[in-house]
């Protein structure tokens, strides 16, 4: 082949591509581009203050938070307060969403995006709605797939509006979870295990285990009155009992009117006063945790005030603990000591 021919071919193959790839371009053209940066929601910052309620939701569950005063609870989880900085979260992170790329229109594409309508087969999206106090819809958002950001890149969500037909990709800080519990002040109280100075645990036929610490400065604890026949055989959970208080959380709550207690109770002291004792009850089958603090003559105003906010945090509810915490609070002798070999 002359050079002439060569390069004759060559032309006529870029063209070729060339008029392939226009065609690719206008086939598509309708369905993907970019936009300059813009908000999702361009007035929702300057009307945070009226919200109201926050709605949740996929195909499976679903989550409604309330605002009351200063705060939120949780409408579905017996009005229980729920953790108002992450409803603040959500409401700015939905203020300052920005369109930097827009997607798809085609209803057919949606699924692969997951902002498809919550009603669809294998649904995967969410949807956030925002109320006023008549119940109006301040903003309304299908939620997808999240894409993480990679080299200086942020965040970014492909969202839709449920409205509207295109889907986008949003510069976003969302974390939209629609299970209440992910919403709740798990908090039940909160007493470090080098506090604590005795627990004393009351079993249901009328046998019961103090186990205790001589001094703040030490780190194991003995059973008191330890029979000359056993031995702790794990100083660990030994030790675990006496720790279950710190950074207790729940994994269920409800009303505690109705409920009665069983006479077993489990109280922890602190060296620096604090006293909180646990009441037991049975429901559906499952066992549900109560607590009341006070403070002894000689606390400190702080430990006085620790004491009444457990008593206003918890004082009308019931708690479902994980089934270790549940061991930890009803342990026996047998539990943790063991008879020595020989022993009669």
């Amino acid at each position: 082949m002359t050079a002439r021919g060569f390069w004759f071919l060559f032309v006529v193959t870029l063209l070729a591509v060339g008029a392939a790839g226009h065609a690719v371009w206008q086939r598509h053209a309708g369905t993907i581009g970019s936009v300059s940066a813009e908000p999702v929601f361009p007035d929702l910052s300057d009307r945070l203050n009226e919200v109201a309620a926050i709605q949740l939701e996929d195909s499976q569950d679903s989550v409604t938070l309330v605002r009351a005063g200063e705060g939120w609870v949780v409408e579905n989880a017996h009005n229980y307060p729920a953790r108002g900085e992450a409803a603040r979260a959500l409401l700015l992170a939905l203020a300052d969403l920005q369109i930097i790329e827009a997607k798809t229109e085609r209803p057919e594409m949606f699924a692969r995006l997951e902002v498809e309508p919550l009603d669809a087969e294998k649904s995967r999206s969410r949807r956030i709605t925002v109320l006023d106090g008549a119940g109006k819809v301040l903003a309304e958002l299908i939620v997808g797939k999240k894409r993480f950001g990679q080299g200086g890149q942020a965040d970014a969500h492909y969202v839709r509006r449920p409205e509207g037909g295109r889907a986008f990709l949003a510069e976003s800080r969302l974390d939209p979870r629609v299970e209440p519990i992910d919403w709740l002040d798990r908090r039940i109280a909160d007493v470090a295990r080098g506090r604590v100075k005795q627990v004393v645990i009351d079993h249901p036929d009328g046998g019961s285990l103090t186990v205790a610490k001589d001094s703040r400065e030490g780190n194991d604890f003995r059973i008191v009155d330890l029979p000359e026949t056993m031995k702790v055989e794990n100083q660990f959970t030994l030790n675990a009992t006496a720790g279950t208080l710190d950074k207790l959380v729940f994994d269920a709550v409800m009303p505690a009117e109705g409920l009665t207690l069983q006479e077993s109770v489990t109280r922890y002291t602190t060296f620096d006063g604090l006293a909180v004792t646990i009441g037991f009850a049975e429901h559906d089958g499952k066992l549900w945790t109560r607590y009341t603090a006070a403070a002894l003559p000689d606390a400190s105003d702080d430990v006085k005030a620790e004491a009444a906010e457990i008593n206003a945090r918890a004082g009308d509810w019931a708690y479902r603990l994980a089934d270790f915490k549940n061991e930890q609070l009803r342990r026996t002798l047998e539990d943790i000591a063991k008879k020595q070999e020989g022993s009669s």
